[in-house]
């Protein structure tokens, strides 16, 4: 989702609601574990907190389609997270903040990165813990 500055200054500070999907199947193209990534659905809450800076918070839902570490097989890996993200053009001391660059807010790399962060460095279907029992 990607808004102009000043259409959420029109919101005057109030928060507003929004939902939208993406897809990221361009993305995985070149991360080797990742087999397919269903589309993400983001819902969130947005608010100008005082002159440029901005909060969104964010649930995210989704799947990513891995591969089982012992047995090459796809393994289903749900996504669903509480994200808080803050927007502003200035970055003050050690706050955890985005900087505007432009004067749009894309939340479309933000929302990628929680994905991608998310993601397992192993996964392991449950059937093929019986095979190493074996």
């Amino acid at each position: 989702m990607k808004w102009s500055l000043q259409q959420l200054y029109k919101y005057n500070g109030k928060p507003f609601d929004f939902k939208f999907d993406y897809d990221f199947k361009d993305y995985i193209k070149n991360i080797d574990d990742v087999l397919d990534i269903k589309e993400i659905h983001v819902e969130g809450t947005g608010q100008n907190l005082y002159d440029d800076r901005f909060r969104f918070d964010l649930h995210i839902t989704g799947c990513l389609i891995l591969q089982c570490a012992r047995t090459l097989d796809e393994v289903e890996f749900p996504i669903d997270l509480e994200v808080a993200e803050v927007y502003d053009k200035v970055s003050v001391g050690d706050e955890d903040i985005r900087i505007i660059e432009k004067n749009t807010i894309d939340l479309e790399d933000a929302v990628w990165e929680d994905v991608i962060l998310e993601k397992p460095i192993r996964v392991v279907l449950p059937s093929s813990e019986d095979l190493e029992e074996e």
